[in-house]
């Protein structure tokens, strides 16, 4: 203990902290020992079936910290149950699938132990495909007769893709020949047309001239016509005479020579077309 000048007792800081550590201390085991009190008197105050059932209703509660582990790793492994069995899955497939691959190339190495499929095998190895296209085929279960198959199939789709694009491409060549002929088509006929209206107007200006030369003709004495008639082509003479009326052209004809007038007269019933008989081809 310490003391001031004027002789009184002071306590220094360090003897207040220690007193005062010590008084919670005292402090707080009155406290625990008063609920220890308490707790006993009240057990003997309430009945024991009372305080049985209230320690039941405890127990439960009382969990350790190993049965929490156990329940965790029991969750994580259900959560990580599918992924493991995707991954084994896909490690699997790859494998058939390589041996697939395997077996196609030792099947084509040896074309010599290749057996032919029927139509029939063929068609209905097609319709159990198409049905169970559903579900994944496993190659390597696969026998050899059945691999030959699928292979004989596996050619018969590219030969009838073949022949398809050949079909396609045919197609297209006879569809663009046909536009090109019916382009000529029609390019020949606005020819024909254009020559059809060509010959009609030079008929028609033939017949004219024809007619123009009959009037004169028929217009001049029998005996000047028939000197002419002697000396002129016979074919602008026959042209004339089919005009000419026939009282004209027999006036004429008696004064030509003997001769031409035979030859004009057999050229005449030559010329004459007979008569269609209307039968149909």
């Amino acid at each position: 203990m310490a003391y001031a000048k004027d002789g009184r007792a002071v306590q220094s800081k360090k003897t207040n902290a220690s007193l005062d550590t010590v008084l919670h201390q005292r402090l707080e085991r009155i406290n625990k020992n008063d609920l220890l009190q308490e707790g006993r008197e009240t057990e003997k105050v309430l009945p024991k079936s009372t305080i049985h059932k209230a320690k039941k209703l405890v127990k439960p509660f009382e969990m350790r910290v190993l049965p929490v582990v156990v329940l965790v790793g029991c969750l994580l492994l259900v959560i990580k149950v599918p992924n493991i069995y995707q991954a084994v899955d896909i490690i699997l497939t790859d494998t058939r699938v390589v041996a697939f691959a395997e077996a196609q190339e030792n099947s084509v190495a040896k074309p010599g132990k290749t057996k032919s499929v029927s139509n029939k095998k063929i068609n209905k190895a097609a319709v159990e495909g198409d049905k169970k296209t559903e579900k994944p085929l496993d190659p390597v279960l696969f026998t050899r007769s059945e691999i030959e198959l699928l292979q004989e199939l596996s050619k018969r789709r590219k030969e009838l893709d073949g022949r398809e694009r050949a079909i396609v491409q045919r197609e297209g060549l006879l569809m663009a020949t046909e536009s090109r002929l019916e382009v000529k088509i029609n390019e020949l006929e606005l020819i024909k047309t254009d020559i059809e209206t060509l010959i009609t107007k030079y008929n028609a200006q033939e017949e004219e001239k024809f007619k123009g030369l009959v009037a004169i003709y028929e217009k001049m004495k029998p005996k000047d016509s028939a000197r002419i008639f002697d000396e002129l082509d016979i074919e602008i003479l026959l042209e004339v005479f089919e005009r000419m009326k026939s009282s004209k052209s027999a006036s004429i004809l008696a004064k030509m020579k003997p001769a031409r007038a035979k030859e004009i007269t057999s050229r005449i019933a030559d010329s004459r077309e007979m008569p269609e008989l209307g039968l149909k081809k």
